[in-house]
C-alpha cells in the first residue's frame, strides 16, 4: 500500500480491479479539507484516461512490477517479440507499450520491459541510440560546411533531420524523447 500523496508519475497501481498507469500527480490545498492529490492514470487494460481525487492520506494498492532485460527479436502481429539472453524466453509485448518510440527499436537491442503478473505492462527505452543511415540524398557542394540539415532515414524507417555530411552507413546518434540527432558515433 502506498499513501496518495506519494504516488508518482509512471507508477502502476491497483484501483477498481484493474492496471492503472500514473500519467500525472497534482497536488493541492482546499481550505479546511485540506491536502489532495488528483491523479490522472490511464487504464492497462482497456486505454481510456481517468482522472481521480484522493485525500493524500488515502492508501492505494501499488502494483508488484518485476523489471527484466529483455532483446529484442522481431515484429509480430500486434506486438514485438523479446528473448531473456540468460534463459532464452520468450516474450511477446504489445505494439501499443511503446507508442512513438517504436520508431527506435532495432533488432537485438537489449529493452528493460516491466512485467506484472506475467504480463508486460511497460517498457524502459534508452534515451538515445544508435542507428544506421540507410538512405540519404547526396550532399550538395556547400551544404557539408555550413549548418544545412537534410532529411534522411534510418535502419527502423524513421526519418530524422541530420547535417549534410551524413551519408548512407553511417551510424549516427538520436534522442528516442525528441527524435534530433545528436552526432555520429
Amino acid at each position: 500500500m502506498i499513501q496518495a500523496g506519494e504516488v508518482r508519475k509512471g507508477n502502476i497501481i491497483e484501483y477498481k480491479d484493474s492496471l492503472w498507469r500514473v500519467v500525472d500527480v497534482q497536488e493541492a490545498f482546499v481550505g479546511k479539507r485540506g491536502k489532495y492529490a488528483q491523479i490522472k492514470m490511464k487504464n492497462l487494460d482497456d486505454g481510456h484516461i481517468e482522472t481521480q481525487r484522493f485525500a493524500t492520506s488515502d492508501k492505494l494498492e501499488k502494483a508488484y512490477v518485476e523489471t527484466k532485460k529483455l532483446t529484442f527479436l522481431y515484429e509480430d502481429t500486434g506486438g514485438y517479440v523479446f528473448m531473456n539472453p540468460e534463459t532464452g524466453e520468450q516474450f511477446h509485448v504489445d505494439q501499443e507499450l511503446f507508442g512513438d518510440m517504436k520508431n527506435y527499436l532495432a533488432y537485438n537491442m537489449e529493452l528493460a520491459v516491466d512485467f506484472h503478473r506475467g504480463r508486460a505492462v511497460g517498457v524502459q527505452m534508452p534515451t538515445s541510440v544508435v542507428l544506421e543511415v540507410t538512405k540519404a540524398d547526396p550532399a550538395i557542394k556547400g551544404d557539408t560546411a555550413t549548418s544545412v540539415t537534410r532529411p534522411v532515414e534510418l535502419e527502423t524507417g524513421v526519418m530524422v533531420k541530420v547535417p549534410g555530411h551524413i551519408s548512407a552507413g553511417e551510424r549516427v546518434k538520436v534522442d528516442t524523447r525528441t527524435g534530433e540527432f545528436l552526432g555520429r558515433e
